[in-house]
């Protein structure tokens, strides 16, 4: 037998991952509905099941019908809604078993036997529990409650086909455990008949509540609320997105009469923008639904697409009611800071879209700010992927030039998007700033490739601790014309 060549010559099969998407534009709503467990993120794919969930007359599934349609002739829609309690009075613990959409009353009286579970912190087993008097599930769930005792109530849910076993009290002392007992696995209030927890919590704080959430989830970007925040709650939203450095925007609701008064100092927005100064807010005058359109416009955003990016200004959406359509109000909302959706004629044509799509801090526009986040999150994952593809990255010449390389296929997708525009001509205050930071003019760089990476020598401390040599990319954003105003002259 001959010598194996993998003596000498080992060939080692692997894959080179494409890498995929650092982040979808997904929207995040924030409910109130005892439905949704405290300190989980539940996600949808569609709204019917946001129907089955939260019910078809909910809050909840009007912000998802308007949310799933994205925008009129989109050329996608979005792939996921988020949900995350958040509970402005003390909550307590439940146990919700898992459907019994299936199960019919015959059946269900069948069933007899005990229930273990501890609530509080304290263990209850109960009396033995018959169901064959049961003439409903509703019954039902009152001899389940009696069978327990007054440490819970007991409930049967028709919109989700649930009991709901619900501890007495609230607060961050509430708590309860699955059930096991000869009854658990029949009323399915184990884990692996689909029973799901939800611990009691004391009343939410934002800052808390939102990190909550990142605890569980970060794939989304926008988020807005089902119910109507109290203003003080519409503040702390604000002031917790704008310490987020751009990476989330917020979309506050209202239909305030003092937001139809131009210049009015009484308005939410004027406390975010003016009072508080407060960055990546969207303000709008409208309801939940009108709020579910800007989230479902994010989450819309053809980022792969050749010339994807579209402003927010005009779009529209079949079925959503506009909210002003007198130009007294146009104006005084405009002035106010308020985006809207709005009804427009002239002569024999009748439209409707959104205006003006701004959001509050430097970036002012929402599809500049929703842009950047695709941009910076991708920018991320290339430079992780950078790290784990198994090389060094000297701090010379070749360490700049792999960098770079790393980076290129975000940025050319951006300029293929519409994010990043070629050409743009910049003030001299903008080329004099570029200039001083990088010591060099890359101004005609700027306008033929649209963006400049700045990489500078490394300092011998930068060398020793190993950490990053400061780096800046400037990117032209381009813009998007959203007015036009024509001299037509005829020529005699």
């Amino acid at each position: 037998m001959a010598i194996p060549l993998r003596k000498d010559i080992q060939i080692n099969p692997g894959v080179l991952p494409a890498g995929g998407s650092a982040l979808d534009l997904n929207g995040l709503i924030l409910t109130d509905s005892a439905y949704a467990p405290v300190g989980s993120v539940i996600t949808f794919t569609n709204k019917e099941d946001v129907a089955s969930y939260f019910g078809s007359a909910s809050a909840e599934f009007s912000m998802a019908e308007v949310y799933f349609q994205g925008y009129d002739n989109s050329t996608k829609t979005p792939g996921a809604l988020l949900f995350a309690r958040f509970n402005p009075e003390a909550a307590a613990a439940w146990l919700r078993s898992g459907s019994m959409a299936a199960v019919t009353l015959d059946q269900l009286k069948l069933l007899s036997g005990v229930l273990t579970l501890t609530v509080d912190g304290t263990a209850h087993t109960s009396a033995s529990i018959d169901l064959s008097t049961a003439t409903s599930f509703a019954m039902a769930a009152d001899l389940i409650e009696t069978g327990i005792g007054s440490s819970v109530t007991v409930e049967y849910d028709t919109t989700q086909k649930r009991f709901i076993i619900t501890s007495a009290t609230d607060g961050a002392a509430s708590t309860i455990t699955y059930a096991t007992g000869t009854l658990s696995a029949g009323l399915k209030l184990t884990a692996a008949t689909g029973a799901q927890l939800s611990q009691g919590a004391d009343a939410a704080v934002v800052t808390t509540a939102m990190q909550s959430v990142l605890d569980s989830s970060q794939n989304w970007a926008i988020f807005t609320t089902s119910f109507t925040p109290t203003e003080q709650e519409a503040l702390d939203f604000s002031a917790w997105v704008n310490g987020q450095n751009y990476r989330f925007g917020y979309v506050p609701f209202t239909l305030e009469e003092s937001a139809l008064v131009s210049g009015s100092t009484d308005t939410l927005a004027y406390k975010i923008i003016s009072t508080y100064d407060y960055s990546n807010v969207v303000p709008v005058f409208g309801d939940q639904t009108h709020a579910a359109s800007v989230i479902g416009y994010a989450a819309s955003l053809d980022f792969d697409r050749q010339e994807g990016r579209v402003p927010f200004k005009f779009r529209s959406l079949g079925g959503l009611l506009p909210e002003v359509t007198t130009s007294a109000n146009y104006d005084a909302l405009i002035a106010n800071g308020y985006n809207f959706y709005g009804a427009y004629t002239a002569n024999n044509y009748d439209t409707r879209y959104w205006a003006d799509g701004t959001i509050t801090g430097d970036f002012k526009w929402f599809d500049s700010f929703c842009f950047q986040i695709w941009l910076n999150a991708n920018l991320m994952q290339d430079a992780i992927e950078l790290f784990q593809s198994n090389r060094s990255i000297p701090y010379n010449a070749r360490g700049k030039a792999i960098i770079e390389a790393s980076f290129s296929d975000t940025l050319n997708q951006g300029i293929t998007f519409g994010g990043i525009r070629t050409g743009v001509t910049l003030s001299s205050s903008q080329i004099s700033e570029i200039q001083n930071a990088v010591g060099a003019d890359i101004y005609p760089s700027l306008i033929a490739k649209g963006y400049y990476l700045y990489i500078a020598d490394a300092t011998p401390t930068q060398r020793q601790e190993r950490t990053s040599p400061s780096m800046t990319l400037w990117y032209c954003d381009g813009g998007c014309v959203q007015k036009i105003t024509l001299a037509s002259i005829e020529v005699q």
